[in-house]
């Protein structure tokens, strides 16, 4: 299965202590091989804490701190999801940080 392309959802400014949501549609049939989220301005992740499903079906059990799937450490790990068309990606962020934290989360897409 070769690699198809990222996509980058702009999760945006996320407040210290707030929730942000944010989704993306899927637009062909793939395999997320990897998630990475990365704070644009390289600030401090630690404290931030990140869900996601596809449609109804999650893919954390509680929360997973942001730092695992940080794209500079060597913990994030190989997911093999399959995503079909149509279908949505749903991201919920929460900044436990002192401070604003702005985010994107990117998505690693084979085929």
């Amino acid at each position: 299965m070769p690699f198809a392309k990222w996509v980058t959802v702009d999760i945006g400014t996320v407040a210290a202590g707030a929730t942000v949501e944010k989704s993306w549609e899927v637009d062909g049939d793939f395999t997320l091989r990897r998630l990475h989220f990365i704070e644009k301005t390289g600030a401090s992740i630690r404290a931030v804490e990140v869900t996601f499903r596809v449609d109804q079906t999650g893919y954390t059990e509680d929360v997973v701190p942001a730092y695992v799937l940080d794209v500079t450490n060597n913990l994030n790990p190989e997911l093999g999801i399959r995503l079909v068309k149509g279908q949505k990606v749903v991201f919920a962020v929460k900044n436990n940080e002192a401070a604003a934290r702005n985010l994107y989360a990117v998505l690693e897409l084979w085929t």
